[in-house]
């Protein structure tokens, strides 16, 4: 069964978190990106991927997702026993803006521009939630998500960036939202990750399409 209302969202729609009239037609040259799960044994799983319609990346896309990825692969070093979400969190937020500062989207220092939270209206949701019986399961996160983690929590690793169609940036990277999220369970020496099945390097991404399309 599925643990929520899948979003699919093409285009610009991308860059609404909970889109859900999943109707609009996908382009030639747009991003999609697909927020589903579903239930097994009554815990719920969460995953989104973004992948290009025609099945390839434009430098700006692939610019745009580069950050993301290495945002959720540093997460996925970093999470262990006795760090927090809102450790973790600072670290992905420095990515984030230093990648954004060198393609020209943000202007300023970098530790200036993390200090005024600059990057909130791009990235302006949490980085991860707690997953098991419910998809936003319950829980106590502590002041900023400062709880410590400890073996057999379980939570989404879900960084993400939305450049909105009006946003004042560079042209080419209006309009492109992308979020890759994984999920994962606590170990005692760092975490495991059940959903690294699911393909999430571009280059990956692309040969996955570029077979399909052979069939």
């Amino acid at each position: 069964y599925p643990s929520y209302n899948t979003i699919v969202g093409s285009g610009e729609n991308g860059c609404i978190l909970h889109y859900t009239e999943n109707e609009c037609e996908m382009r030639d040259g747009d991003l999609v990106l697909i927020d589903a799960g579903c239930e097994y044994k009554g815990y719920a799983g969460d995953i989104t991927r973004t992948f290009p319609v025609n099945g390839k990346f434009t430098q700006a896309q692939r610019e745009i997702y580069d950050i993301v990825l290495e945002s959720l692969e540093t997460s996925l070093r970093l999470y262990r026993p006795g760090t927090s979400i809102l450790e973790v969190t600072g670290e992905v937020v420095r990515i984030m803006v230093s990648g954004l500062v060198k393609l020209g989207i943000l202007k300023g220092d970098v530790d200036e521009l993390i200090a005024q939270n600059a990057h909130r209206p791009f990235f302006m949701h949490g980085l991860s939630h707690w997953l098991g019986l419910d998809v936003h399961d319950v829980g106590v996160y502590g002041q900023d998500r400062s709880r410590i983690l400890e073996p057999g929590m379980v939570l989404t690793v879900e960084p993400g960036l939305y450049i909105a169609p009006d946003a004042d940036v560079p042209e080419q990277y209006r309009g492109i939202g992308i979020r890759i999220e994984d999920d994962i369970v606590i170990t005692e020496t760092g975490n495991e990750n059940l959903t690294a099945s699911v393909v999430k390097k571009p280059e990956e991404i692309e040969a996955l399409m570029a077979a399909a399309r052979k069939q």
